[in-house]
């Protein structure tokens, strides 16, 4: 008698198994795309926003030069180019470093401050099945949060209904009577940067980023100024010496 024992065929799924296991194996791990932690940022919508900005830098260029001698060292705030943003930025600047006790000059000093802007525009959108833009909740005079839109269907009561269907219906009038500039994000912002320099140094430098509204973008852009015309072309005239005429022969 043969006392030896068939082993049976492995079942199906263990062969899906092994085979899932290669591939795993064979595929190269990398990070997954991730968002970073929520965080705030401001959005700049007016010229009072500018002049919010240049009061919070005069305050924070008076606090690193505190230390100098008074008078010693007067402040030339450079020319920013001819952007709409950089010509009222300085005429705001100069008035709050003034408030502030900042020595200034009105000509080139060895301490000049530089302010640069820099327009930065993101063209890739995030992928939404008819996302539908962000109400802006009022909760002050002129000041408005972003809160998480929540679809509520057209038959449901609750939303007409108590203090939360008051809410909604005052996001949505907030929304249709002051549009994008309720708030929320943009996918254009601006960073603004103020330097204190000598010579080659660095004294003091503040940074800020700001949304602003796509359309806004050209107040914080250079001009464009047209080339200057063509010249005319020049025309080339070629002098020579007239040839000597043969003298006459004597007979």
């Amino acid at each position: 008698m043969n006392h030896s024992r068939i082993s049976a065929p492995a079942p199906w799924w263990c062969a899906v198994v092994f085979g899932l296991l290669l591939s795993g194996c064979s595929s190269l791990d990398v990070p997954r795309a991730d968002n970073y932690p929520a965080s705030d940022q401001k959005k700049a919508r007016a010229v009072h926003h500018w002049d919010v900005l240049a009061d919070d830098v005069a305050a924070r260029i008076a606090q690193k030069t505190r230390e100098w001698p008074v008078g010693a060292y007067p402040i030339h705030v450079a020319t920013m180019g001819d952007a709409t943003f950089s010509q009222g930025f300085r005429k705001l600047l100069i008035t709050r470093l003034l408030d502030r006790g900042v020595t200034l000059s009105t000509q080139p000093t060895d301490v000049r401050l530089v302010v640069e802007t820099q327009v930065v525009q993101h063209p890739a959108r995030e992928r939404s099945l008819n996302r539908a833009p962000l109400p802006a909740t009022r909760l002050a005079l002129g000041v408005a949060v972003v809160r998480d839109l929540v679809h509520v269907p057209p038959s449901s009561t609750s939303i007409a209904a108590g203090l939360g269907g008051m809410a909604v219906l005052a996001d949505a009038t907030s929304f249709f009577t002051e549009g994008a500039a309720a708030g929320g994000p943009t996918r254009t912002e601006v960073l603004i940067t103020t330097s204190v320099e000598n010579e080659d140094r660095y004294l003091a430098r503040t940074a800020d980023v700001y949304y602003i509204e796509d359309a806004d973008a050209a107040l914080y852009q250079v001009k464009d100024v047209p080339p200057p015309p063509a010249p005319p072309p020049l025309k080339s005239w070629r002098v020579t010496t007239p040839s000597a005429s043969p003298l006459p022969l004597t007979p």
